[in-house]
Formats: structure tokens, C-alpha cells, sequence
């Protein structure tokens, strides 16, 4: 019974650790640069509007590969959290300017759902140079409260994503 008691005693205490560094982490997360692009019906649509949210944001381009490759296991994981309000899929296209009829017909063509913006160079803000972006396709999970939980989140196709989203959809 004594053995019994210390081992859950001792369990316990590491839970409260490991729980209380979790929480610090949490609180040490940067927040996400808020950003207003154009949705692909041409709306604005700002970070913000999905506070309280998780969201995972895909920075692709039509001209990637490994971008359009991504994308249907990005259709396999959103259907997974079909249903589930808390959690919003994002694609923000890094597109040029002169290519914005190529990311609405591949946008079309791919099937592609959940939020559909793209970041202009000009007078749009430069949404993948605020994020750090230095390659494609890069992925980010914001938190519910607006912060950077991952600033290089699991691939679609990386089996830890569905665990990593439902982690943060615990918070």
C-alpha cells in the first residue's frame, strides 16, 4: 500500500510539472501578426475574424509542386474535423499579382475548400515575410487565442498533424 501511495504520489507531481510547463509555454507563444488579404470571392477577410479559433494556415503557390501534392491530404485531415466549428483551414496563395485567374481556376480545379486568400505583393500585406516564410509550402497553427503555437506545423500528409490540431483544439 505505502509503494502504492508514493508511486502516486510521484505521478501525480509529474503531472503537475509537465502540466505547469505546458501552461508556461502557452503563455510564451508569440502572436500571430494579424493580416487582412482578399478572399477568392474578393471579401476581406482578416486573422482576427477567427479569434477563439485554431487555425492552420497553408502558404502554398500554383506553381509548387509539393504544394499541390499537399493537397488532398489537406481534403483527408479537414474532413476529419468536419463538423467542428473550432477549427478553421486556411490556404493563403503566395501568388504574383499577374497569376491571381491561375490560383482561382486551380482553387477550382483542386476542389479546394475552407478560406481561400491570396497575398498580393503592393498595396496587400506581405503575409508569408511577417510569418518568416523562407519556403513553400509551410504550414502554421494559430491558437485560440491568436498566438503562434506552431510556427512549422506538420505537413497534411505527416501522420502527427491529426494530434497536433486535436492538441490544440484541448487548449
Amino acid at each position: 500500500m505505502k509503494k502504492n501511495k508514493s508511486s502516486l504520489v510521484l505521478l501525480l507531481t509529474m503531472c503537475v510539472c509537465f502540466l505547469s510547463s505546458f501552461v508556461a509555454d502557452v503563455n510564451e507563444r508569440p502572436l500571430a501578426p494579424n493580416f487582412t488579404l482578399e478572399s477568392i470571392d474578393g471579401k476581406k477577410v482578416s486573422l482576427s475574424d477567427f479569434k477563439g479559433k485554431v487555425v492552420y494556415i497553408d502558404f502554398w503557390a500554383t506553381w509548387c509542386g509539393p504544394c499541390i501534392a499537399e493537397m488532398p491530404h489537406s481534403k483527408k485531415l479537414k474532413e476529419k474535423f468536419a463538423g467542428n466549428d473550432s477549427i478553421v483551414f486556411m490556404y493563403i496563395s503566395v501568388d504574383n499579382e499577374d497569376n491571381i485567374d491561375g490560383w482561382k481556376s486551380t482553387v477550382k480545379k483542386k476542389g479546394m475548400t475552407g478560406v481561400q486568400l491570396i497575398s498580393r505583393e503592393g498595396n496587400e500585406e506581405r503575409v508569408a515575410e511577417r510569418y518568416g516564410i523562407s519556403f513553400i509550402p509551410t504550414f502554421v497553427l494559430i491558437d485560440k487565442n491568436g498566438r503562434i503555437a506552431y510556427p512549422n506545423a506538420p505537413a497534411p500528409s505527416a501522420p502527427e498533424a491529426e494530434t497536433t490540431i486535436r492538441q490544440l483544439l484541448k487548449e
